[in-house]
């Protein structure tokens, strides 16, 4: 997938030449060519691949501020999870140059084509600029403020809480604000199999991604969710975005789209019911 940066630059030039540098806010985009507003926005920019480098080493560390510039949005979830008032999550990803091809799926996945690979990442208890913006897929958007996190259930998930297994964590923006940077076209999904997904899951979290021939192997269980192997540990299909009818053991889609998660196991969640082709 080619990096959409230039769309967002030239819309972001014709809004600065109509209003004058001096006319925009410290908060409001200014990719002048020569820097001119010099914004400490722009030299502060935190690549996706710092979020999700899997040597801890190398990883930025938790509670890092974020400022990112250009990400595409994959999905919007707009359930309020603690049910307190914090806003849904934003799925957002950006695009990098593919470097080493020889692991496909480290530091973060490559598209099929090996041009370049995707890093995503998920938000939390989100803020918007301006407050009536909500996000769609496609949009360009840029974040700030908010800190990195780990989410790893620790004290609060469960009776008695119970953290996540082996280590394993949820990476995201905790309270970032995120405000649009312009559009660009639909983002290509990362192709990888079912079994990709358990044993690449940590790469592919917030990932948007295709998988092709997939069976479900159980009912729906109470929570709605679709165990789509027998290894009752393995992915699921969520319904957080979307309900999707009729569901049985055996129910097959020659094509499932979705972004990847992480919560006690992998996760594929599907947007819509179009992420989902019945086969046949």
């Amino acid at each position: 997938m080619r990096s959409h940066r230039p769309i967002a630059v030239l819309i972001a030039a014709l809004i600065v030449s109509a209003l004058g540098c001096s006319d925009v806010p410290t908060t409001q985009r200014c990719d002048e060519p020569d820097n001119s507003c010099n914004r400490a926005f722009l030299r502060s920019t935190t690549p996706l691949s710092a979020l999700r480098d899997p040597n801890p080493m190398r990883r930025v560390p938790e509670g890092t501020p974020v400022d990112a510039r250009n990400l595409q949005v994959t999905a919007y979830d707009e359930l309020d999870e603690t049910m307190d008032g914090d806003l849904g999550t934003v799925y957002v990803q950006e695009t990098i140059p593919p470097g080493n091809t020889d692991d496909p799926f480290l530091p973060c996945p490559l598209l099929a084509d090996r041009s370049a690979r995707i890093c995503g990442i998920s938000t939390f208890n989100t803020q918007f600029n301006p407050l009536a913006y909500r996000p769609k897929v496609g949009d360009l958007v840029d974040m700030s403020g908010g800190q990195y996190d780990e989410f790893d259930c620790s004290g609060v998930c469960g009776t008695p809480p119970q953290p996540f297994p082996d280590g394993r964590f949820l990476p995201q923006v905790r309270e970032p604000t995120i405000r649009s940077a312009g559009v660009a076209p639909l983002p290509t999904p990362v192709r990888v199999t079912v079994a990709d997904l358990m044993t690449h899951n940590a790469a592919l979290i917030g990932v948007l991604v295709e998988v092709s021939n997939v069976t479900v192997a159980f009912a729906p269980d109470r929570r709605g969710e679709i165990q789509i192997t027998s290894d009752r540990n393995g992915p699921k299909i969520t319904q957080e975005m979307v309900t999707i009818p009729g569901v049985v053991a055996g129910t097959q889609w020659s094509r499932v789209v979705g972004v990847v998660s992480y919560f006690y196991g992998p996760k594929l969640i599907p947007r819509t019911l179009a992420d989902l082709t019945p086969a046949g």
